[in-house]
C-alpha cells in the first residue's frame, strides 16, 4: 500500500548488503553463453537512493559511478566489457542492453559529460569490424 512505501524503503535499505544479477548472453563463438553481471553494493549512496522515492530512478547511475571504487556495474557496463573483449557480438550486446541507442554511441566513443563512469570499462584498441558505420583508420 502507498502509505507503507516509505517504511518498506527504509527496511530494505537497512537490511540490504548487495544485489547480484546476471543474464546469460550467447557467446560470439557460438559455444555456450557468458554471464553479463550487474553488481550493486549497499553503500551509503545506494541506501539513500533506495530510501528517497524521488532518487530511486537514479540507481543505475549510482551503480555506474561505483565501478572503480566499489566494483559495482550495470548490465550495460558488463555488456561493454564482454563486447570489447570479443566474448559477445555487437548485435547480442544491443539486444540485451538497457538502452541500445546509448550503447551504440558509447561503442563509437561518443559519450556525454555524465559518462565518466564508463571509462572503467574496457575500450577496444580499434573499432570492431562488426559495428555498422565505423571505419578503421
Amino acid at each position: 500500500p502507498p502509505y507503507q512505501q516509505k517504511q518498506v524503503r527504509l527496511q530494505l535499505a537497512s537490511v540490504l548488503r548487495g544485489i547480484l544479477s546476471q543474464r546469460l548472453i550467447p557467446r560470439a563463438d557460438g559455444k555456450g553463453r557468458v554471464p553479463a553481471v550487474e553488481v550493486c553494493i549497499a553503500t551509503a549512496t545506494v541506501r539513500e537512493t533506495i530510501v528517497d522515492a524521488d532518487k530511486t530512478r537514479k540507481l543505475p547511475d549510482v551503480l555506474a559511478a561505483g565501478l572503480s571504487q566499489y566494483g559495482m556495474q550495470t548490465f550495460d557496463q558488463s555488456l561493454m566489457t564482454l563486447y570489447t573483449r570479443g566474448l559477445i557480438t555487437y548485435e547480442e550486446a544491443l539486444r540485451w542492453c538497457s538502452n541500445p541507442d546509448d550503447f551504440a554511441l558509447r561503442v563509437r566513443g561518443i559519450e556525454s559529460t555524465g559518462d565518466s563512469a564508463w571509462r572503467g570499462t574496457l575500450q577496444p584498441e580499434e573499432p570492431p569490424k562488426s559495428v555498422p558505420g565505423m571505419t578503421r583508420l
